[in-house]
Formats: structure tokens, C-alpha cells, sequence
């Protein structure tokens, strides 16, 4: 079998055809958040043979995650596996001759050119508005097109970002006070409409890579809105505004704030994350970390974290310095856990 077998139906279409298909193997996307959204998108582009995805995703694979998310399977929830990895491996067994790239790690400022500063193009698999102005400021400042996706509810919503055009904060100029939009957590999610929105965003990337029409250059954008459950889609052309502080007055405030260095409540989790150490990313010895916590709880590693169940709670310790401590919603009881296992 070769990958024009593969792919053998999508060349025949006059969209695409055989140049179509040369133009997606040779791209090289981010995907920011491989959850829902960003799950979806990438078993879409990797079946469509985009080459080259760098996964970018901080969270493990849930049991209550499967309703929506593709890729993933129970044994990945078993396995407390990082959502990255378990979409890499899936993706790896779809498509042998993909090239991906899993990042188990918070998208922040001072990594946003290490993540993203590669890349033809990024797409928005996240949950939160912080990250997608970071990802807005970062790539109407190197000229790179993104492509903003959401859904909550039995809505979704996703419009391209491109040099020259519209950006986000045309559309949303600042991000939503904590608390004031619903959540899937607050209001649920239907699956169905993760796959629509995920459908129109994919076949936007698709565009884009192949250079169709006036993907790459359209002053205006077109802001789809979709309602799954009564079966509607919306288009409205969203034109840039002057005023705009990002794209234009050329202010960039994401890439230069601090990273948060406090402990976060995991929102639907009774959980709390405590941040990695600023900078690069780190690359912790789990290993020798798991050969000095085994009298304390069973361990599980892999490459990218180490699990640590005790006698109360579990503890999962990521390579780049996080940890996600189990069953507490106080930040002093996370931290009394993490001193406990590394001397903190």
C-alpha cells in the first residue's frame, strides 16, 4: 500500500488533487490543546496526511473525557496517560508515516517560540481565553494564521485568523472576566457539536495549506455559528478594526506577562495543579524521582510523567516540573504533598 492509496479518494477531488496532497504532507501545524477540539482536528488532518503536528496538551486522558474526544480509549484513562501522547500513539497506528511531535506541557509565554515559531500554521484545540490571546498576540506578530474553534453546550463557533485580516481580539477585544462564560463543566458539551465545529476548522486548515482561493488572503473573516441541536450554521463577515490593540495598534501584552506561578483549582476535578518553574522547559528525572517515592505508593512512569498513587490521593508528576494532586481542593495540602515527595 502507498500513501497515494491512502489518500486515493480525497486526490480525486478537484479541490485537492495530487499537488493538494504533495502541499499537505510537506505542512508542518500545531494543534494547542488535544482535548475535544484539538482531539477531533487531529485525527481530521492526520487522515487527511498533514505531515508533520506538534500536539501541545498539559492534561491526562479522563474517564469522562471518551463522550467527546477522539483518540481516545479506557485503557488511556488505566494508564493516567497525557492526552499528547495517547493521540500520538493513536495517530501513529492510523498513518505510520505521519511525523508527530506530543508536548506535554503548559502553553506560556516565554515557550511560545520554541512551540509555535516552526510551524506553517497553529490551530485552537483550547479551553480558555488566556491561552488564545497568547496564541493571537504570538502569531499576528510572526505573521502566522491560526484558527480560533469552540464549543460549549449544543453551540460552537471557529473563524481563521490570517496575516493581514481580522484577529481575535477584533472579534473578542478582551478576554472574559473568570466565571462569566459557561463551561463544559458548568453547562455540558454535546458531541456532535464538537464534531461540526472540529469539521469546519479542519477543512479551513485544509484550505489554507493547499492555497485554495482566498484562504491565505481574505481581508475579512467569516465567522461560522453553528447550533447542533437545531441543525443551523450562521456565516457573518467579521472586518478588521483599527482600533484593535493587537493587529492594530501592534500591542502584544500576552507574550510579555508573567507566567502565573500559583496553584490552580482543576476545574470538575477536585484537583489541584501546581505550575512548573518558569523558563525552558524542564526535563525532571522521573526515573531516579520514582526509585525514591516507591515506599510511599505503587508508581507508574512513562516518558512523560509519573503517577503516584498513595494511600489518599493521586499524584501525577509531569517531566516539565507540574504536578496534579488528587482528591483536594486546598493549594496548602497540595503543596504539603509535593514537599513530601521531591524536599521541596
Amino acid at each position: 500500500m502507498t500513501d497515494t492509496d491512502r489518500h486515493a479518494r480525497q486526490i480525486r477531488l478537484p479541490q485537492i488533487g495530487e499537488h493538494g496532497q504533495r502541499a499537505l504532507a510537506a505542512a508542518r501545524v500545531a494543534i494547542v490543546g488535544v482535548g475535544a477540539n484539538g482531539s477531533h482536528l487531529a485525527e481530521t488532518l492526520g487522515r487527511a496526511g498533514v505531515g508533520f503536528m506538534r500536539l501541545i496538551d498539559r492534561d491526562v486522558v479522563e474517564l469522562s473525557n471518551l463522550q467527546r474526544q477522539a483518540l481516545f480509549t479506557t485503557a488511556d484513562v488505566e494508564a493516567s496517560r497525557p492526552k499528547a501522547e495517547a493521540a500520538a500513539r493513536a495517530l501513529a497506528a492510523i498513518d505510520p508515516g505521519l511525523v508527530i511531535e506530543p508536548v506535554v506541557a503548559d502553553l506560556l509565554a516565554d515557550r511560545a517560540e520554541a512551540l509555535l515559531g516552526d510551524v506553517d500554521l497553529v490551530l485552537d484545540g483550547t479551553d480558555n481565553f488566556a491561552t488564545r490571546f497568547l496564541v493571537n498576540d504570538f502569531c499576528v506578530q510572526r505573521g502566522i494564521p491560526w484558527i480560533y474553534a469552540g464549543a460549549v453546550g449544543v453551540e460552537g463557533q471557529t473563524f481563521t485568523i490570517v496575516p493581514g485580516g481580522p484577529c481575535l481580539r477584533c472579534y473578542v477585544p478582551e478576554p472574559p472576566p473568570a466565571g462569566s462564560l459557561p463551561t463544559c463543566d458548568t453547562a455540558g458539551v454535546l458531541g456532535s457539536a464538537i464534531n461540526l465545529v472540529t469539521a469546519l476548522a479542519a477543512t479551513e486548515a485544509i484550505r489554507w495549506i493547499i492555497d485554495d482561493g482566498d484562504a491565505r488572503t481574505a481581508t475579512e473573516a467569516r465567522v461560522r455559528v453553528l447550533d447542533a441541536w437545531a441543525g443551523t450554521v450562521h456565516m457573518m463577515s467579521l472586518g478588521r478594526d483599527p482600533a484593535c490593540p493587537c493587529c492594530g495598534s501592534g500591542e502584544h501584552p500576552f507574550l510579555t506577562s508573567a507566567r502565573a506561578a500559583t496553584a490552580a483549582e482543576l476545574c470538575g476535578r477536585e484537583a489541584i495543579q501546581l505550575p512548573a518553574p518558569p523558563g525552558e522547559l524542564a526535563s525532571l528525572d522521573l526515573g531516579a524521582i520514582e526509585a525514591r517515592v516507591t515506599s510511599l505508593g505503587e508508581t507508574q512512569r512513562s516518558a512523560f510523567l509519573l503517577r503516584i498513587d498513595l494511600p489518599e490521593r493521586r499524584v501525577l508528576l509531569f517531566r516539565d516540573g507540574r504536578m496534579i494532586v488528587g482528591d483536594t481542593t486546598d493549594a496548602a495540602v497540595a503543596r504539603t504533598v509535593r514537599a513530601k515527595l521531591l524536599g521541596e
